[in-house]
């Protein structure tokens, strides 16, 4: 049974509003094999729905910059423990104890690194996501006859979004 195009739209607005891919067919009212075949159409047409999803997480709670956090705060536990055993261990070579120590500062300096490399692709996604989520919420609020047309151009716009991302 061939679905209409707003179902579609609605599998996908769904998914992109977090839920997974199973609840977001049973909202939609499609079958789960058919939400997989739509989603891995859109993928392979250039709309990569996952992008988007982990844009609109980094959009609304910093998600980049809180894993970063994350990895920075475990490499410096390590370091903290490391050293408390150090000090608690007086059997623990110090050259290979300040190795393990330099070892770890090393991977917290590559994480820094790597983070301001990828930065500013991420930064510019979850920012054209911030837009298009504000707009959306303009248009459908002060404008809801023209929800649709919003929608209908949304999509191929949102290919345009990603590939100017890389």
């Amino acid at each position: 049974m061939a679905h209409p195009r707003e179902t579609r739209h609605a599998l996908r607005a769904a998914y992109l509003g977090g839920l997974p891919i199973e609840q977001a067919s049973i909202k939609a009212g499609v079958a789960l094999a058919t939400a997989r075949r739509w989603k891995a159409d859109a993928l392979a047409e250039g709309d990569d729905w996952d992008k988007f999803v982990r844009a609109s997480l980094m959009a609304a709670g910093g998600g980049f910059d809180a894993a970063m956090g994350r990895v920075a705060q475990g490499v410096i536990l390590r370091c903290e423990a490391l050293l408390e055993r150090i000090a608690a261990d007086a059997e623990i070579d110090p050259v290979e104890a300040t190795k393990a120590v330099g070892s770890l500062t090393d991977s917290l300096a590559k994480a820094h690194a790597a983070s301001k490399r990828l930065m500013p692709a991420t930064d510019r996604l979850a920012v054209s996501m911030s837009v298009i989520k504000s707009l959306a919420a303009f248009i459908a609020e002060r404008y809801p006859q023209h929800t649709a047309a919003f929608a209908e151009v949304l999509e191929p716009f949102g290919r345009e979004v990603l590939s100017d991302q890389g």
